[in-house]
């Protein structure tokens, strides 16, 4: 069954079509008349490829494929910008756009110019957000530039107290956060990069008395391993809105999740990528609903101080009762089913600006558990943010061997799909 969707406001010649059997893109279709040589021109709003010919048959359609219609003149990767120009007069022109800045989330058109001309004002760009599409066939089938996927070949390590050093490129979504304070900007959170334009982060690291900060006091890093280095493969942005939950609660933690819009768009690199977002369907495509996830930070060290150097700790997800038993008053009274508890219990645990940093759980391509993680293809997913946990009895800095307890991401997933598919 296809899904017709005119998504140009006031333009009935261009529509869109979805197919369940284009597993990670949309056919996009201008029904007009138009002469050879017409120049037509698509912006979109993330990363993707267009695509004419053969390939962008659906799998209803079983006529043989003619000749293409079109020709490239314009691949701009960086501006995600396609020019083509016809080769013949046509009545229609159909192509395909693909790829995905997370899962169920093609990159949409965001212009359709034809000699010059815009014919695509105002696009809607949430018409395929409700798509559920077949994950297990979206695995097997995403090419490796998708979300959550790592462009840097991993050199394996042991396993932000007492966790250990992160390679350059090991987790290149993570973000630090900086707010001006006395005219220099100071780090304190971190965050994780889903999209081109949005970071990821707990609204307690970006509000004041549970209102937003000023945008303009704050900014971010990617592609950052030292605090204290400036980094060739690190891009700085400054922060265009802070986007906090609205039922954000700042005695309890509640609804402790915020979005931060860039001001100008994130560039991927080797060392520069999304995360894709946690969807339940995930806990499929693992061995057991037993989650281990891994947790990064410039958090204090052992030497009670901010670490100069990129740490991480791998991390497995523990029961509420587990949480409760460990101190009943505490986690009790923090504890709710939009959140969930993690740790080891054994000194290696999220600690004081660690703060806002993502909870990225790996999941493979395939279901065969006899590799390593280091020799698996698959992409991260943030399951979670780093929220809160106990301090030590004798200052406000946090009990290495508490567990922490995170916002739960997958509870939020809607919430942070409304701003991933808006301007």
């Amino acid at each position: 069954m296809k899904h017709k969707k005119y998504f140009c406001e006031n333009n009935r010649e261009i529509h869109s079509t979805f197919y369940p059997g284009l597993h990670y893109g949309y056919k996009v279709i201008i029904d007009k008349e138009l002469e050879a040589a017409t120049e037509i021109k698509v912006k979109l709003d993330s990363a993707g490829t267009i695509v004419f010919g053969k390939s962008v048959r659906s799998p209803v359609e079983k006529k043989k494929s003619k000749k293409i219609k079109a020709k490239f003149t314009q691949r701009d990767l960086n501006s995600n910008i396609y020019g083509f120009v016809l080769r013949k007069d046509v009545s229609k022109i159909k192509f395909v756009v693909q790829g995905r800045a997370a899962p169920e989330h093609p990159p949409y058109v965001l212009s359709i110019k034809i000699d010059g001309e815009e014919n695509c004002i105002n696009p809607n760009r949430t018409y395929f957000g409700n798509k559920e599409l077949a994950i297990d066939t979206f695995w097997a089938e995403a090419p490796d530039e998708f979300c959550g996927r790592r462009k840097v070949n991993r050199e394996s390590t042991e396993l932000i107290v007492s966790g250990s050093t992160s390679k350059i490129g090991n987790w290149p979504w993570h973000t630090a956060i900086y707010r001006n304070h006395r005219l220099s900007m100071q780090y304190i959170c971190g965050g994780t990069l889903i999209s081109k334009l949005l970071v990821l982060t707990a609204a307690h690291c970006v509000t004041i008395n549970a209102e937003p900060v000023n945008h303009e006091s704050l900014g971010v890093v990617f592609g950052k391993t030292s605090l204290l280095t400036n980094e060739i493969t690190s891009q700085e942005r400054k922060v265009y809105r802070v986007i906090v939950h609205d039922e954000f609660k700042k005695k309890t933690l509640d609804n402790d999740i915020a979005l931060l819009k860039l001001s100008t768009e994130a560039i991927f690199s080797n060392y520069i990528q999304p995360a894709c977002v946690w969807l339940d369907n995930a806990y499929d495509q693992l061995d057991s609903y037993e989650v281990t996830g891994t947790v990064v930070g410039w958090g204090i060290d052992q030497s009670d101080s901010l670490a100069n150097d990129l740490h991480e700790a791998t991390i497995p997800i523990v029961s509420t009762l587990t949480c409760f038993s460990y101190n009943p008053v505490f986690y009790s009274n923090i504890l709710n089913e939009r959140k969930f508890c993690a740790g080891n219990a054994n000194g290696t645990a999220a600690c004081n600006g660690d703060s806002g940093g993502g909870f990225v759980v790996f999941v493979s391509d395939t279901k065969d558990s006899s590799l390593k993680i280091d020799y698996q293809t698959g992409a991260w997913y943030v399951k979670g943010i780093v929220s809160v946990t106990l301090a030590r009895k004798d200052s406000s800095i946090c009990e290495p061997n508490a567990y922490t307890v995170y916002t739960d991401v997958a509870k939020y997933r809607d919430w942070i799909l409304k701003y991933m598919n808006c301007n």
